[in-house]
């Protein structure tokens, strides 16, 4: 599986859509996404102090968009290049940060 942390309100604009794809998509060329060990420290980068957030669970096999892993720092990140067709979502989980705004033990159960 891989993981894309949405805003909730992105998510519901387009509850209606075949796809979906953020809001940041059309200025980055393409969606960011996590496999499960990065997610704390990209919604640490990211969404600190965040309350409305998903994660979209994905199955990187029914995805129609091309996914690449590209360098992200030090490590790689999935990157997929296209608007996630929503049969390649597993489940959508979701979250919000701590009282302190961080995310830490959020991502444990996933």
């Amino acid at each position: 599986m891989i993981y894309h942390i949405a805003i909730g309100a992105e998510w519901e604009s387009q509850a209606n859509e075949p796809t979906y794809a953020p809001n940041r998509y059309q200025e980055d060329g393409f969606i960011h996404c996590s496999e499960q060990h990065q997610l704390e420290t990209v919604a640490e980068r990211n969404f600190r102090g965040r309350d409305d957030l998903l994660i979209l669970e994905l199955m990187p096999t029914k995805l129609d968009p091309e996914t690449r892993y590209e360098q992200g720092g030090e490590e790689k990140f999935p990157h997929i290049y296209g608007p996630i067709n929503k049969d390649a979502v597993n489940r959508t989980i979701e979250i919000s940060c701590n009282d302190d705004g961080l995310f830490d033990g959020v991502f444990d159960n996933i």
